[in-house]
């Protein structure tokens, strides 16, 4: 059940942090996003589609992972709360992901905060 809980654990972060690198794209959303011809062409590029359809697969491993949990007779009446916390690891998902595609760099109190997200969500699994 471990491995399960690790395997979904992985697609949820690895699914939301590539959400949000492709959201985060300077040229999808720079200019003025509230006029009507922007909004539909941000509708129809192919970028903001796929970080929804990512967005929508986030959610549903969210309810694997929830489920998976449930199965642990231990973890069964905390496993929402379990999996919130899990989630915790996205972060840093999306911070490494950010510095990959996005270029956008790392500092000390980001690396600092990630290892205590570790931490914190080990202390919480246990």
């Amino acid at each position: 059940m471990a491995l399960i809980i690790i395997f979904w654990t992985i697609i949820y972060c690895l699914s939301t942090a590539f959400s949000i690198v492709l959201l985060g794209d300077r040229n999808l959303i720079s200019g003025n996003l509230l006029s009507l011809d922007s909004i539909v062409k941000l509708l129809f590029n192919w970028k903001f589609i796929l970080a929804m359809a990512l967005a929508i697969f986030s959610r549903i491993s969210f309810i694997l992972l929830n489920n998976s949990f449930l199965k642990v007779p231990k973890l069964a009446s905390i496993s929402t709360t379990l999996t919130t916390f899990v989630t915790l690891i996205s972060i840093l998902f999306i911070v490494i992901a950010n510095n990959v595609f996005l270029h956008e760099k790392l500092n000390s109190q980001q690396i600092l905060g990630g290892i205590i997200i570790l931490i914190g969500v080990s202390i919480m699994i246990k």
